[in-house]
């Protein structure tokens, strides 16, 4: 009895189970879910978009896109599409933004956000979006004018630096190159960039030294007088220069080395430094009054003289004036006197001499040459 008990039992367990079985195959359907372009099939029961997701374990984010709508019929051997929203941070042209996309793949973001195949972009375009925020840069094409060489170079260039613009223009930038902007600054549109060309090169002159004077004292000659020992000699360096061209012209010129070839040889001179002796007035009048009267001139000539070289000099032979007159009788040069004499600079005799015969020779007396003195102030 017992066993015929447990059978039975049994049987009605297997016949739920088969019931069971039959009554899931008869009710069950399979659904394609497609995930940002990845499909696999769910085996379910549910009716609708929301029973099937919940099945499949499938969470909705707030920036997921469901089609068809989660409230939605689902039949055997339909599909359920979602595509994920994804994070973006988007710098363009230096300024950055976080935007949802629900797209695939970098290109298709891209494409959604009205950005064309000539924006620069610094990932690949054929990258996927996965779960988490995608860094992205773009940089929008600028119109930029390069005046360079001679010639203007438009391009519309999205790389984003001038370096990038330029090597877009075909245009080489060399290292020492005047650029009106730095090469890795940020392009900016519709900018202007001036490039000029700048080329080194050297070259070698030999170079004249003057030779400089050395002086040396001489207390055998007088004060004032200065006499060349030895002559002196140019020297030569050999000079090495730095050249710097721009845009071909000369601009500079720097010198890199200087090596001596011949080195100068300096003049040599003696400067007197003898005192003259000074006649005292008295004596060199008393000298004079004697030329005065050997050449027939009464004593009112010589008071007209003393009157005269008074005004002039004192009566002093090394009175000497800035314009270059000297002596008692103020020789314009006093080197004239040294007619005379070779002592005309100390000598009162010699000076009187030259005065007395210039005098003669000008105005004919004293009294004439101090009538012409008192009337202009020279004579």
């Amino acid at each position: 009895m017992q066993r015929g008990i447990k059978l039975g039992l049994y049987g009605l367990v297997l016949a739920g189970v088969i019931g069971g079985t039959v009554g899931w195959a008869g009710e069950g359907k399979s659904v394609a879910l497609e995930i940002d372009g990845q499909t696999r099939t769910v085996h379910t029961t549910a009716s609708d978009v929301s029973g099937v997701l919940k099945s499949a374990h499938v969470s909705v984010g707030a920036h997921d896109i469901v089609a068809p709508d989660e409230s939605a019929h689902i039949r055997n051997g339909g599909k359920i599409v979602i595509d994920r929203g994804h994070l973006l941070h988007l710098t363009v042209d230096g300024k950055t933004r976080d935007v949802w996309v629900n797209a695939d793949s970098v290109a298709e973001a891209l494409s959604q956000l009205g950005f064309g195949a000539a924006d620069a972009v610094s990932v690949s375009r054929a990258k996927r979006l996965d779960v988490g925020t995608t860094d992205i840069a773009i940089t929008s094409p600028k119109r930029v004018v390069f005046r360079v060489d001679k010639r203007t170079v438009v391009i519309d260039s999205a790389g984003p630096t001038v370096e990038d613009a330029a090597k877009a223009a075909h245009i080489f930038i060399g290292p020492h190159d005047r650029v009106s902007a730095p090469v890795h600054s940020a392009l900016k549109d519709n900018q202007i960039i001036t490039i000029r060309r700048v080329r080194y090169a050297e070259q070698t002159a030999d170079v004249p030294v003057p030779f400089g004077v050395t002086k040396q004292n001489d207390p055998s000659s007088l004060a004032g007088n200065e006499s060349t020992v030895s002559a002196g000699q140019n020297g030569v360096n050999r000079v090495t220069y730095q050249l710097v061209y721009v845009d071909g012209q000369l601009s500079g010129k720097v010198v890199l080395s200087t090596s001596v070839l011949k080195a100068p040889v300096n003049q040599v001179d003696k400067v007197g430094t003898q005192q003259p002796t000074v006649t005292p007035a008295n004596q060199a009048q008393a000298i004079a009054e004697k030329m005065v009267a050997a050449r027939g001139w009464d004593n009112s000539q010589f008071s007209c003289l003393v009157s005269l070289w008074s005004k002039e000099s004192g009566w002093r032979t090394n009175a000497a004036n800035p314009s270059g007159a000297y002596g008692i009788p103020q020789a314009l040069p006093g080197s004239k006197m040294a007619s005379a004499g070779a002592d005309w600079q100390t000598n009162a005799a010699t000076q009187i001499t030259w005065g007395l015969n210039y005098i003669a020779g000008v105005y004919g007396t004293p009294c004439a040459a101090w009538a012409h003195s008192q009337a202009t102030n020279w004579y």
